[in-house]
């Protein structure tokens, strides 16, 4: 897929209509947006567009995904740097899983499970276009991946069969969560060469497929899903540049965030569930932001205006007091969270 393909993002501002749900729409109250800061850190050397990131589950490095490669910085030294070659195209979803022995790799038409100590590697095939969402049970025994072909799939991790595909969606999958207990998935769609196209998340049972809950209300596609940490509550973001709270046993709508001025790409909350990231960006210079939100008020406590491009994805410290942010203008940076250390 070309760079040019996957550039493509239309904003178009509407009026936003839940039917006959309830939902309170609310605008952030960042007349004045904060003023750009400085990352705690940041490596801005990588070749291509950096798309993917995740933190290892003991905090002590990041694993980064850009164009046919993995990099895996450890954190303690300096920053240092280990490359991992794929040669599958862009990877655009990242995993650890739960014990930080391996890490799942969405790239075009396979997902790649990488034991980061040896680089040893099994590549799981069967989806077409690129796996754009990949997420570990709770257990580490299975993986859940979402892709171009418009399927959400569960794989057992020990040996790569194919437990399950859910084919509702009538778009490309872009995201994929598991609740924290492990008994539910939940998957976005949403087409960039077809950016009006209303996007649809789902619920589904993890064990027998079953749809549980569908989510309807963005105007365009949605780029991600998240659970939250007590897994009472999802949020979806999307390129209609709205950030949606939802509830999990009834897929009711429970609020629409308004404070982006770009798609939101990506979204990660904080351990403890009292942050919510959301990042956003698009093929401009400008507003490539990431706000945090106080998830008892669903108020904007910080923006900070992250990159020079489009912020692809978002990712909390296991310890919540950073977050690590990556984009189109080829860094990777780290920033301070409220109340979090120096």
């Amino acid at each position: 897929m070309s760079k040019a393909k996957l550039l493509f993002s239309v904003c178009m501002a509407g009026v936003i209509s839940l039917g006959g749900g309830v939902a309170f729409a609310q605008r952030s109250p960042l007349e004045k947006p904060a003023a750009t800061e400085k990352p705690q850190r940041s490596w801005g050397d990588f070749p291509e567009w950096t798309t993917a990131v995740a933190f290892a589950p003991d905090g002590k490095s990041l694993v980064v995904g850009t164009y046919e490669k993995l990099e895996i910085v450890d954190l303690a030294e300096e920053g240092e740097r280990k490359s991992i070659d794929l040669n599958t195209g862009f990877v655009h979803a990242l995993a650890f899983a739960p014990d930080g022995k391996l890490i799942a790799a969405g790239s075009y038409q396979s997902v790649t499970v990488i034991d980061p100590a040896t680089g040893e590697s099994r590549v799981f095939k069967g989806q077409r276009g690129y796996v754009r969402g990949v997420a570990f049970s709770p257990d580490g025994q299975w993986l859940a991946t979402a892709a171009e072909d418009e399927s959400v799939r569960i794989w057992s991790v020990s040996d790569g069969a194919e437990r399950l595909t859910f084919a509702n969606h009538r778009l490309p999958a872009t995201s994929i969560a598991v609740s924290p207990d492990g008994t539910l998935v939940a998957s976005t769609d949403g087409d960039a060469e077809q950016p009006r196209k209303k996007g649809t998340a789902y619920i589904w049972d993890a064990t027998t497929g079953e749809v549980r809950a569908t989510l309807n209300g963005h105007m365009r596609g949605i780029n991600g899903i998240v659970f939250s940490p007590d897994g009472k509550q999802v949020v979806t973001g999307g390129t209609d540049e709205t950030v949606r709270v939802w509830e999990t046993a009834t897929g009711k709508p429970v609020k629409m965030l308004e404070g982006h001025s770009r798609p939101v790409n990506a979204l990660a909350f904080s351990p403890d569930g009292k942050l919510l990231a959301t990042a956003g960006g698009g093929r401009f210079k400008g507003k490539n932001n990431i706000l945090l939100w106080d998830t008892a008020t669903w108020k904007v406590l910080k923006t900070i205006e992250a990159h020079d491009a489009r912020v692809t994805d978002v990712a909390f410290s296991p310890d919540g007091t950073q977050v690590v942010t990556t984009s189109y203008d080829k860094s990777v940076r780290l920033w301070k969270v409220p109340g979090g250390r120096q």
